[in-house]
């Protein structure tokens, strides 16, 4: 095999790396019997998630100090609206409960934790060091929004354990390891985390035979085999 083509290859093992150790996982589902919805909805509302008394830990270094949580909160919002329009039926962006109607479900939540780690310290070094992590809890309301929420759930995840460029073992991957490692970050998170979300949403449909289960992602909940 040629040096080209140890490149090509290399480069598409660190993207397998990557892939495999960014990660967003479902974790505590609670299906409760709290105003159960019959059927599937004709809309999803999304509220943006709250970031009161989220664990924010912005990088010293970032561009705009003190907007990490309010930039994690509209990124997630206009992801998870984006992914669910996608995945499961028509979803709007709302401001509150009280704008989303008396039909549908409504999805609201908390951003529990926000890390931004460290760009630099990703491209370099890695398995670890630097790394982000973003931390949800949602709930899912069957509208009005004045009953209680009938599923809830938690997410967790972040940039993981991959290599940066000094400590990847793979032969000639040091530039495409950095590469990787720089578009990494909450962004990156945000989207992952969104569509952990809507795939946990679209579990609670298949479960109760509304939704085909090959149509959607089964949701990630760390078990062996995922």
């Amino acid at each position: 095999m040629n040096s080209g083509s140890l490149r090509v290859a290399a480069s598409g093992l660190v993207a397998m790396i990557f892939t495999a150790c960014a990660s967003v996982t479902v974790k505590e589902v609670d299906a409760s019997q709290n105003q159960k919805p019959k059927a599937a909805p004709k809309t999803f509302y999304v509220v943006p998630f709250s970031t009161a008394g989220a664990n924010i830990k912005e990088h010293p270094m970032r561009e705009h100090p003190g907007q990490l949580a309010s930039e994690t909160q509209r990124l997630l919002a206009d992801y998870l609206v984006a992914e669910i329009s996608k995945t499961l039926g028509p979803a709007k962006l709302v401001s509150s409960p009280a704008a989303a109607g008396r039909n549908g479900w409504l999805v609201t939540g908390d951003i529990t934790r926000v890390n931004e780690g460290s760009r630099v310290l990703r491209m370099a070094i890695g398995l670890g060091a630097g790394g982000t992590k973003l931390e949800t809890k949602t709930r899912v309301t069957n509208l009005p929004a004045s009953n209680p929420p009938f599923l809830g759930f938690s997410t967790t995840g972040g940039s993981g354990a991959e290599p940066g460029a000094a400590t990847n073992p793979i032969p000639f991957s040091s530039a495409p390891t950095a590469l990787l490692a720089a578009k990494t970050g909450i962004t990156d998170d945000a989207a992952r985390t969104s569509r952990m979300i809507t795939a946990a949403i679209a579990d609670y449909q298949v479960q109760r035979g509304w939704l085909a289960a090959d149509k959607v992602k089964k949701p990630k909940t760390g078990a062996p085999g995922q």
